[in-house]
């Protein structure tokens, strides 16, 4: 019975580094989801991210939708579920270690319209098909199959519904990494194969990321 209990255990811990691998080998250049929340939150960061003009740009409205695709601890999906409620934000990510950051942040703030999702690699696993703007924000660079989950996440875009990219130009802070490097231009054609096409394009974005949004 001690060999039945102990081989179980090992077939247990053996389960969940597999799960843990296949996780990682969906995400690139990936973390514990404690030292990404420790990088993520710090002030200085979170200044620097202009959310007040990412919201702004996408005139979010009460009563919308958001899916903050790879939400990390909430550091964006909180203020945007401000600018939606009483609509809701789906805080999206691969990771469910982030989920206590985003409770807690949520908590803080006095928030109820965050709803946790644990996507997969190829797909966010949203739970309904009624997304008004989908938000990848520096977070597409970190996916392996980029076209394949930019299809699988406007499957849950409803018709009139946008999704909003933004990321570090190629000559950016990843120009020695060339896996987490992604241009427009690529992206252009992922979101066409998706059958969005760029709408508006804005500047602004410290480190000179660049943000464009995707209708149909």
């Amino acid at each position: 019975m001690a060999f039945k209990y102990r081989a179980r255990a090992v077939f247990v811990a053996s389960a969940m580094v597999a799960g843990l691998a296949r996780i990682a080998a969906g995400q690139l250049a990936s973390r514990p989801a404690e030292e990404w929340a420790a990088r993520l939150e710090r002030p200085e960061r979170i200044a620097g991210l202009k959310i007040d003009y990412i919201i702004q740009k996408l005139e979010l409205k009460p009563g919308q939708v958001v899916a903050d695709i790879g939400a990390g601890p909430g550091v964006i999906s909180i203020p945007i579920a401000k600018a939606v409620a009483p609509g809701k934000v789906y805080a999206e990510d691969i990771d469910r270690g982030f989920f206590d950051h985003v409770d807690k942040r949520a908590r803080e703030q006095q928030v109820t319209n965050v709803v946790n999702v644990l996507g997969t690699a190829n797909d966010p696993k949203l739970p309904a098909r009624d997304v008004d703007v989908a938000l990848f924000h520096d977070v597409l660079h970190h996916i392996e199959n980029r076209a394949g989950f930019l299809k699988a996440t406007a499957g849950y875009v409803k018709a009139g519904g946008r999704v909003a990219i933004i990321e570090l130009p190629p000559d950016g802070s990843h120009r020695n990494e060339p896996s987490l490097v992604v241009t427009k231009e690529q992206v252009n054609a992922w979101m066409a194969d998706a059958g969005f096409k760029p709408a508006q394009e804005f500047d602004g974005l410290t480190e000179r990321k660049w943000f464009v949004v995707y209708a149909r």
